[in-house]
């Protein structure tokens, strides 16, 4: 019984504070549309999954976002999301998330989480665009 408590516990803790080796698919979509259209979804998406905008370059197509403390992690998390155009009217939106824990070990899945949120709240807002 303890060893079994002991081997969750371990694969709770070696969850990753980041999501940049999550599959590609999981971490970014493409979009057909118009780019003033993509790009205030993207910064509205942010707001639908509760996160505070921190800062938005349109020019270099870069979104970054603050997500709150929690239990697991009082320090908050970060998501950063790239938007940019691939081919006339398709964009590509990448997101990925990283805690501000300074114990980089400890996110039980949160990071994963905020960017899966994310990109169905894209998902959503663009749903027949195209």
């Amino acid at each position: 019984m303890k060893k079994s408590v002991l081997a969750i516990l371990a694969l709770l803790l070696s969850a990753c504070a980041n999501t940049y080796n999550m599959p590609e698919a999981e971490r970014s979509r493409s979009y057909q549309g118009n780019a003033d259209v993509v790009w205030e979804a993207a910064l509205a998406s942010v707001d639908d999954i509760g996160l505070a905008l921190i800062e938005s370059e349109e020019e270099h197509g870069r979104i970054r976002a603050r997500g709150g403390a929690s239990i697991w992690d009082l320090k908050g998390h970060v998501l950063l999301i790239v938007v940019r155009e691939v081919e006339e009217g398709r964009f590509r939106v990448d997101a990925n998330a990283e805690t501000f824990s300074e114990d980089q070990h400890v996110d039980f899945g949160r990071s994963g989480r905020i960017v899966k949120d994310y990109l169905r709240a894209m998902d959503s807002r663009l749903t027949g665009i195209g």
